[in-house]
């Protein structure tokens, strides 16, 4: 019976040692805030190099790759109209979905007279990784998480060095995925005109418990897991609500779909109200936007793009 004891005492010691470790090797890389090394991280232009480049219909792309002095490297791609009206043209820097990253200007179908570049998430693969895999690669996707204002705000850097781009008239879109980053770097950096959160919403963290609650039973569970998962990625530095109200006196404009089944309702009005004037709130019928979605794609990019062309924002 003592030897019982005393094995089972050491076996609750070693787990215990066990979940000290895990918990270790998963949430002391989160527990500093990064966002107050984010211009160290972004640095200085230090060479960039074009990829490729090529022609298609009516635009002109080129794939770039930027080195910072930092070690940050950031993947862009570049579309500009093939005939340019003005000497100067706005443009947009689009931060679309994981998967289409840097290729998200790619799917407009017109991107009318405006320079539209769109970058990859820094160290994305096209992998899925669950369970035990994602666990491995927690650290890339913390990573990957922290450097992508820095990415942005380098993207933004080189954007603005280009002589056929107006200065004075680059806007920031965020699109989905993308919209839970943008107010990150467009708080920090005045030389934005203008934002647009495209299918946005507060609250990153009950939008992972929503995809738990599809998935298992227990409400209390889905709850705990998508905090711990949450807080493990580090998306409580990204929080909307944390940065939208910053923005000002640069205009949000805000433009959301009636019935995008991805987003609740309430986490949709929290960014809106969390905004300070001048902002503007635009409605549309219609679902979340995905690659796939062509009709969506093309319905939310002609009321954007078209708003861009008309206005002059400075």
């Amino acid at each position: 019976m003592f030897q019982c004891v005393t094995i089972l005492k050491w076996l609750m010691g070693l787990l215990l040692i066990l979940v000290l470790l895990i918990t270790t090797f998963v949430y002391v890389p989160v527990f500093s805030n990064p966002t107050k090394t984010y211009f160290d991280r972004k640095g200085e232009i230090q060479s960039s190099v074009v990829d490729n480049q090529w022609k298609e219909q009516d635009s002109i792309y080129n794939d770039i790759t930027i080195n910072s002095k930092s070690g940050l490297k950031v993947k862009l791609l570049i579309r500009r109209p093939v005939v340019q009206q003005e000497k100067l043209l706005p443009a947009v820097l689009l931060l679309g979905g994981l998967e289409t990253g840097r290729k998200s200007c790619e799917l407009i179908p017109n991107i009318k007279q405006i320079v539209c570049a769109s970058i990859s998430y820094p160290g994305y693969t096209p992998k899925r990784y669950s369970g035990i895999k994602f666990f491995y690669r927690i650290h890339e996707i913390q990573e990957a998480i922290k450097e992508t204002p820095p990415s942005v705000g380098l993207a933004t850097d080189y954007l603005l060095q280009q002589n056929y781009i107006d200065k004075q008239r680059l806007e920031y879109i965020g699109v989905s995925l993308g919209a839970f980053f943008i107010s990150v770097p467009a708080a920090m950096d005045s030389r934005i005109a203008r934002v647009w959160l495209v299918q946005g919403a507060a609250k990153p963290i009950t939008i992972i418990e929503q995809v738990f609650l599809s998935r298992i039973d227990s409400e209390l569970m889905g709850t705990i897991f998508a905090h711990l998962i949450g807080y493990a990625l580090g998306i409580q530095y990204i929080e909307p609500l944390d940065w939208v109200n910053k923005i000002s006196p640069r205009k949000v404009m805000f433009v959301n779909s009636e019935q995008d089944e991805a987003l609740p309702l309430s986490n949709v009005e929290a960014l809106h109200r969390a905004a300070l004037q001048p902002k503007e709130i635009i409605w549309v019928k219609g679902t979340h936007v995905t690659s796939s979605r062509k009709n969506v794609i093309t319905q939310l990019s002609d009321i954007v793009l078209s708003r861009i062309e008309k206005d002059n924002v400075r």
